[in-house]
């Protein structure tokens, strides 16, 4: 049975011969009474407390999920960007790759160029020499002729 401070106040009992004093008793209903009270104000402020906390707990797991959720997530984009960074380094590489066979293919046919180059001038330098040395015969042929005929000529 719950009692109210009011029920308590109001409480009456029988007067009985040889009872108990009449104003103590009333004394002690309204201390018991203003105790109750504020026992019920009490209780009351401690579950108001409680339903505000079991709605801070509440939140907080919400809270915790959205965090979780985040966390996942952030792992998630930091795993899709390791991934995305590493396929954009490979194709940079291979870019690279290319780019260094290319050059490579392209200095070794310079260099084939080069020297065939090289090679038909040593055969033209050869041959400008071995025209020079004949026409130098020549000359040299024609000047004997010559002095052979101002020789004879004196």
């Amino acid at each position: 049975m719950k009692l109210t401070p009011i029920e308590v106040d109001q409480q009456q009992f029988q007067r009985v011969f040889r009872g108990c004093d009449p104003d103590e008793v009333h004394r002690f209903l309204d201390l018991v009474s203003r105790e109750l009270e504020e026992l019920i104000r009490e209780n009351a402020g401690l579950k108001e407390d409680l339903k505000r906390r079991d709605a801070q707990i509440v939140e907080f797991r919400a809270h915790e999920a959205q965090l979780r959720e985040a966390l996942v997530s952030a792992g998630r984009m930091s795993d899709e960007m390791r991934a995305s960074a590493r396929k954009e380094a490979e194709v940079v590489v291979a870019e690279a790759e290319v780019r260094a066979g290319r050059i490579e293919a392209d200095a070794r046919e310079r260099s084939a160029l080069l020297a065939a180059e090289v090679h038909e001038l040593k055969r033209q330098r050869a041959r400008l020499l071995g025209e020079v040395r004949a026409i130098l015969g020549s000359h040299a042929r024609l000047l004997d002729a010559h002095e052979a005929l101002d020789g004879d000529e004196a």
